[in-house]
């Protein structure tokens, strides 16, 4: 009885002690042992920075179709791409401000003020959203697809996230 009592405790023992601390599927203590990382924390502010990535890029995904939800929707998502995986957010902020702006004063060109089309009414402003919403989609997916190509390659412990 007491070689199976001591053996137990033994068997718990180890297996407490040998309990790798797994983070999105990817073994932090070994990451931390195998590499020059400085810390535990700082890989897994990594994994949950792709994380917060990943969640953007569903956000992104989930947008409503319909104006002007759309491009409040992508106002948002830029936000927190450029707040959270950017260094100098307001300088970033003001110049995707200055984007969106020069877009759709492009666009109000285009749609809103051609000669052959001209008075062009209320429906040239809804074309220039509906080309300005397509050009703020392929860009915030750009940032998107940059921030997680970056991550990867600073360090390929991402290609084993769960």
């Amino acid at each position: 009885m007491r070689k199976i009592i001591l053996g137990l405790g033994l068997f718990f023992m180890i297996n407490t002690t040998a309990t790798a601390e797994v983070y999105h599927g990817i073994d932090i203590d070994d990451v931390y042992k195998s590499s020059e990382w400085n810390s535990k924390n700082e890989i897994k502010q990594l994994i949950d920075d792709y994380t917060l990535l990943l969640q953007y890029q569903n956000e992104l995904n989930n947008c409503p179709y319909l104006l002007p939800d759309v491009l409040d929707c992508y106002d948002k998502v830029a936000k927190k791409i450029i707040t959270n995986l950017y260094v100098q957010p307001e300088y970033n902020l003001e110049n995707y401000r200055q984007l969106k702006k020069a877009l759709s004063d492009a666009y109000e060109l285009k749609n809103c003020r051609n000669k052959y089309a001209w008075p062009s009414g209320n429906i040239c402003v809804l074309d220039s959203d509906s080309n300005v919403s397509h050009m703020l989609a392929e860009y915030i997916q750009d940032l998107i697809n940059f921030c997680k190509e970056k991550m990867i390659k600073y360090s390929s412990i991402l290609e084993q996230y769960q």
